[in-house]
């Protein structure tokens, strides 16, 4: 799904460029997704990348 696929890449980057970033648990109740459907796009976006989440 884009807006998950939107989500996940969203959740990446706010824990790459910040030090003090908002936890799965928050996340996961601000995006309405399951825990475990969060933890499958945000992994599946990090593989994908190779984990390369600088420019």
């Amino acid at each position: 799904c884009p807006c998950h696929t939107f989500l996940a890449s969203l959740i990446l980057a706010s824990k790459f460029m910040q030090d003090h970033c908002y936890s799965n648990h928050a996340w996961v109740k601000l995006s309405g997704l399951p825990l475990r459907k969060f933890g499958h796009c945000k992994h599946a976006i990090g593989e994908v990348l190779k984990w390369h989440l600088w420019v």
